[in-house]
């Protein structure tokens, strides 16, 4: 992950945190996406920490977190000569087809423009509303909230200080306020860091959070959101090649909309013996507990449900064990069909059977002829 530093003191370094995060144990049918800078990137001043707040905050709303669109270094409006702007995210984020879908929007942007950016408060909060509109007609059934700038202490307390373009960063904040309340935008204030304490809550002691400090503005962005009457629906399904049971990683044997499918952690295990409460059952190769006279390892084995047709999931598709002398239709361990085949001890036959009062000839298990030469139908 490359990085370049843009001016010193800037808002953080060049980097972009790339791929949709994810919250590993649970997933939930709503998402949360982040637009932020730096903080919302996780920079502490020295490096990207491993919980920024918009996965602590996705993980305390038991949401699935999209955090691609966070870059370090991201301002509304611009700057004459560097133009990483909420403008050219909200492009961006129009190419992308799963935002429609969105459930939870949070913006964290507003103090790199105050930092650095040569704009007039007007061009900021005009460019900022322009892009809220737009992202709402594109997600219109997301929630949307914003935090709000938590400050700098680039030069002790800086509340009051004129910067390039024109304004202090109280007078920002409190423009951002009105503008965000006008839009329908839920503004937050995680009131983490402040005069007291940044000394301590920041990694490089002026503007970047440590990760105790990210974690404590994650908790109170999903307590204010959770506040605000929201609750994630649960979600029932497969996502990354895992399945999940409202919100948590299934295990045990399941149903599922395939059928019944046994799970470790969200993995379907496959191809395989089980034993469980005195039962042994087969997976198959697509996960399903197998059932018939299955072929495994070159042994036929004749599996099927317990004897009075119960469905309880302990007792479904338990094994009976090797075949032991009989004509049987046979499948592999996919339960694709073999075909008929005489299974001895779990082998196919190679040999003479009477049936029938005919003697017939068996290879593999594959019925031949019959002594008198007549073909078999």
């Amino acid at each position: 992950m490359g990085f370049r530093l843009m001016r010193k003191g800037m808002l953080c370094l060049l980097v972009s945190l790339v791929g949709a995060m994810s919250v590993p144990m649970t997933a939930s049918a709503d998402t949360l996406w982040a637009i932020g800078d730096s903080t919302a990137v996780g920079w502490d001043g020295h490096k990207i920490v491993t919980a920024p707040y918009p996965l602590v905050a996705a993980d305390k709303l038991h949401v699935t977190a999209h955090n691609e669109y966070s870059v370090s270094g991201a301002m509304i409006s611009g700057h004459s000569t560097y133009q990483r702007d909420f403008s050219a995210t909200t492009q961006l984020i129009s190419k992308d087809k799963a935002f429609k879908k969105a459930n939870l929007v949070l913006i964290g942007l507003g103090i790199n423009d105050y930092l650095h950016s040569d704009n007039a408060l007007p061009v900021v909060i005009g460019t900022l509303q322009n892009n809220v509109r737009q992202l709402k007609a594109l997600a219109p059934k997301a929630k949307f909230y914003a935090l709000m700038p938590q400050g700098t202490w680039e030069d002790g307390d800086t509340l009051n200080t004129i910067r390039l373009g024109g304004y202090s960063y109280l007078q920002e904040k409190q423009a951002l306020l009105l503008a965000y309340q006008q839009l329908g935008v839920k503004p937050i204030n995680a009131r983490v860091v402040n005069n007291f304490n940044y000394h301590k809550e920041l990694g490089d002691h002026t503007t970047h959070p440590t990760q105790t400090a990210y974690y404590k503005i994650g908790e109170a962005v999903a307590k204010q959101i959770a506040g605000d009457g929201y609750t994630a629906k649960t979600y029932t399904g497969w996502r990354d090649k895992r399945y999940y049971i409202a919100d948590k990683l299934a295990n045990g044997l399941q149903t599922t909309v395939a059928g019944y499918r046994y799970f470790d952690d969200g993995v379907a295990l496959r191809s395989r013996w089980l034993k469980r409460n005195g039962k042994t059952y087969y997976l198959a190769k697509n996960g399903a507990p197998a059932q018939g006279n299955i072929l495994i390892d070159h042994k036929v084995y004749a599996i099927s449900t317990t004897s009075n047709g119960s469905n309880q999931l302990t007792n479904t598709f338990a094994s009976r064990g090797l075949v032991k002398d009989a004509y049987v239709m046979v499948k592999d361990a996919t339960g694709r069909k073999v075909g008929w085949r005489w299974i001895k001890a779990g082998r196919p036959y190679t040999g003479k059977k009477t049936v029938n009062y005919k003697v017939y000839t068996y290879k593999n298990g594959i019925r031949q002829a019959a002594t008198a030469g007549l073909p078999i139908k």
